[in-house]
C-alpha cells in the first residue's frame, strides 16, 4: 500500500513537472516555429539585396595588359587588372594578405579610394528603382551585426525605402555587403530563432543546448507519463464493463 502510494505521489509530482518544464519549452518551441516560418517566406535574393545591388565585377577594356613595374616586386600573391568607376586598375594581393589597388602603367599607388570613389562605385552597383546616395562614412570597427570587416570600409546609404547600406573595400573598391531592412528583419528573426540575441552567429550557445535538452527530456518524459497511464485507462474500462 505505501509502495503505492509513493508510485501515486511521484506520478502526481513528475506530471506537474513536465506541464510546467513543457510550458516554459513550449514558449521557445513556438519561436523557433514561428521565427522559421518567417524566414521561410523571405526571398533570400532580397534578404541580401541582390535584386537592388550589383557585386558583378566591370567588365575589363580590350587591350588591357599587366604592367612591367611589378617585376620589382617579391611579395606579390596574385594580381589582377580591372574596372574599377569606368578605369582600368591593377589590383595586387600580398603576401601577407594586403591588397592595394595601383595606375596601371606607372605603379602609383591608388588606394585606399577616396569617398567621392566609394559613392561613385556604389551608384554603379545599384540595379534597383531610381535612388540616389545619402551619405558615406568610413567605418573601422564593427557595425552592430550589420558589418564586421574586412576594415576600413566604406559605408555607403541609399535613399531608398529599405534604408539600404552597401559597404565597400576601401583597399580594393570591391562591394563586400549589401544591407537593407529585410535583412535587419531576417538578422533579428535569426536571433530569436538560434537563441544569440546579440552576435547572432553562434548556432551552439549554451541557452540553445539547454533548452534543446529539457525539450528532449519533456518528450521522453511524456512518454513515460503516457506509458504509466496506459494500464489504468484499461483498468478503469475493465472496471466499468464488469459493473455494468
Amino acid at each position: 500500500m505505501a509502495s503505492r502510494s509513493l508510485k501515486l505521489r511521484l506520478h502526481v509530482f513528475s506530471s506537474k513537472l513536465h506541464k510546467w518544464l513543457a510550458l516554459l519549452i513550449g514558449a521557445q518551441v513556438l519561436l523557433w516555429m514561428g521565427t522559421g516560418a518567417l524566414m521561410s517566406f523571405l526571398d533570400l535574393e532580397e534578404v541580401r539585396s541582390e535584386h537592388i545591388v550589383s557585386r558583378a565585377a566591370q567588365i575589363l577594356p580590350a587591350g588591357a595588359e599587366l604592367p612591367e613595374w611589378l617585376e620589382r616586386q617579391d611579395d606579390v600573391v596574385s594580381v589582377a587588372t580591372r574596372a574599377l568607376d569606368g578605369k582600368v586598375v591593377t589590383e595586387v594581393r600580398r603576401a601577407d594578405g594586403g591588397v592595394t589597388l595601383h595606375d596601371p602603367h606607372s605603379g602609383r599607388l591608388l588606394s585606399p579610394i577616396s569617398a567621392a570613389t566609394a559613392r561613385a562605385i556604389a551608384r554603379r552597383a545599384w540595379i534597383g528603382p531610381e535612388t540616389s546616395v545619402a551619405g558615406a562614412r568610413l567605418v573601422e570597427r564593427d557595425v552592430g551585426t550589420e558589418f564586421r570587416g574586412p576594415f576600413p570600409a566604406w559605408q555607403i546609404t541609399y535613399d531608398d525605402r529599405d534604408a539600404t547600406r552597401v559597404y565597400i573595400d576601401a583597399s580594393s573598391g570591391t562591394v563586400l555587403s549589401a544591407r537593407s531592412d529585410t535583412w535587419r528583419l531576417f538578422d533579428f528573426i535569426w536571433g530569436l530563432h538560434i537563441m544569440d540575441w546579440t552576435q547572432r552567429d553562434r548556432i551552439n550557445s549554451w541557452w540553445l543546448l539547454l533548452f534543446g535538452i529539457v525539450g528532449t527530456f519533456i518528450a521522453l518524459s511524456g512518454f513515460v507519463l503516457l506509458a504509466n497511464r496506459l494500464p489504468r485507462i484499461g483498468w478503469l474500462r475493465g472496471k466499468r464493463k464488469s459493473g455494468s
